[in-house]
């Protein structure tokens, strides 16, 4: 059975949680989707640090949703947009053979620090396959949104527990119980000729989150602090995040840079 704990049920605005919304993007509005939920966005608001409810008439650019059941993201700047909300339905199948990530993780893995959480599809992708996961996000909404998404989040049938962390990764991974492994999915570079556009989800979040230039500091604090191996989620044709990789798994689109630590058998 899936063991869900949430640590962050409302973001305080303490030091760390200013550090973790300075490090967004754009600004995002947020607005009560019927009158039954202004209390609750409301609430939200003053947690969030954002500047009141909005007018769903007046509303552009990002807009937090708030319902008494839900929170999405939509683009009101986009006519026709779609509110994105979080959930843990979606799984992956990869083909025999060619599971990557499970290659990346290796044989022994128990417990994963997810350092770039976002919208959350590798932490529950990691809980689905047992492992205990601690899932790290430095943006305040992103980060509720997660959480709410987590206290939902129902077993299938492996055993895993998923806590989620509002923090800037670099301060939180010093603090957090060591992991076998650390995965980093920064922010990709932008888009060439190689790259498909990147999925709305995907596309929303580099809106919010920016571009991460600590991204290569991180993996140096990474790599300090995992018992196993640090797993650097990259594109294809992208070039190492760091030095070279002890071991690259490489798919159509993507890749899994694995950097051993100290004591790990190749």
């Amino acid at each position: 059975m899936v063991k869900i704990s949430v640590t962050m049920v409302f973001i305080s605005t303490s030091a760390k949680s200013q550090k973790a919304s300075a490090s967004a993007g754009e600004t995002v509005s947020i607005i009560a989707l019927n009158p039954e939920s202004v209390p609750r966005a409301t609430a939200l608001s003053l947690h969030l640090g954002l500047q009141g409810l909005c007018d769903a008439k007046a509303a552009s650019g990002l807009v937090l949703e708030v319902s008494q059941n839900r929170l999405g993201l939509r683009d009101y700047s986009q006519r026709g947009s779609r509110t994105l909300t979080v959930h843990s339905a979606g799984r992956r199948y990869p083909a025999a053979g060619k599971d990557l990530l499970s290659r990346a993780l290796g044989k022994h893995c128990q417990s994963v620090i997810d350092a770039t959480a976002g919208f959350g599809s590798d932490a529950f992708d990691f809980v689905r396959r047992g492992k205990q996961v601690c899932a790290i996000e430095r943006v305040i909404i992103v980060a509720v949104m997660l959480e709410e998404a987590a206290e939902m989040f129902r077993p299938e049938q492996r055993d895993g527990e998923l806590r989620v962390v509002c923090g800037d990764a670099i301060d939180e991974i010093r603090v957090q119980t060591h992991a076998d492994v650390i995965f980093l999915d920064p922010m990709f570079p932008d888009r060439d000729r190689h790259s498909a556009q990147p999925r709305k989800a995907q596309q929303m979040l580099r809106r919010l989150v920016g571009e991460d230039p600590d991204a290569a500091t991180l993996l140096k604090v990474a790599r300090r602090h995992a018992r196993k191996r640090v797993i650097v989620k990259r594109p294809r044709y992208a070039p190492p995040l760091q030095d070279d990789p002890d071991i690259m798994y490489k798919g159509k689109s993507v890749r899994y840079d694995v950097y051993l630590t100290d004591g790990t058998p190749r």
